[in-house]
């Protein structure tokens, strides 16, 4: 009769189990920490930004290459990203734990408007990793609109209509993107 020390054994680690509360873990208010991390990234992230490197892998999982490259490039200095908090709110009612962006980017002696939404990343739950994620893309006014050259290569870049996470050091006059998506493995920033 092997079964009763199983079921002594069963017994004390129940009720062990029972004396663990889940007061013995330290509550984390997330939604709470959401906001803060997005109150304070915002003062970092307005400004202009140098796009210093631009690391695209052609050979990425799910990367079209559109751009016929053969090898992994490094872009330097490719762009100008000037950042502002939108004006308006693109959603209603707003989300304080989200942050909305408008703004533009200049290539090419050309600058077109951008617009990205962010959202809390795993910083929030670890206090490590990313701190946000942001949907980055044009945001040209309504009805006809013309494609020209300079905002198809940032497109087939991989740069708009991309998802990347966001890590910066608050103080620090540099930013990181790394794309999540296409062909971009990293973006490095740095402030002007």
């Amino acid at each position: 009769m092997e079964l009763k020390p199983f079921l002594l054994l069963s017994a004390i680690v129940g009720i062990t189990c029972l004396g663990c509360t889940r007061d013995t873990v330290p509550k984390v208010d997330y939604d709470q920490i959401s906001v803060k991390v997005m109150k304070e990234l915002a003062p970092q992230l307005v400004g202009t930004w140098k796009l210093r490197q631009v690391r695209v892998n052609p050979r990425g999982p799910n990367y079209i290459n559109r751009l016929n490259l053969t090898r992994d490039s490094t872009f330097r200095d490719l762009t100008t990203l000037t950042v502002v908090s939108a004006a308006r709110p693109r959603t209603l009612p707003g989300d304080p734990r989200r942050s909305e962006y408008d703004g533009t980017i200049e290539y090419g002696n050309k600058t077109y408007p951008i617009q990205f939404d962010m959202w809390p990343g795993p910083w929030v739950y670890s206090g490590k990793g990313p701190q946000a994620f942001l949907l980055f893309s044009y945001r040209f006014p309504d009805g006809l609109h013309t494609v020209e050259p300079e905002e198809e290569f940032l497109e087939k870049l991989g740069l708009i209509n991309e998802t990347f996470s966001l890590e910066t050091t608050l103080g620090q006059p540099t930013m990181k993107w790394v794309g999540l998506n296409r062909g971009i493995d990293q973006i490095d920033f740095v402030k002007q």
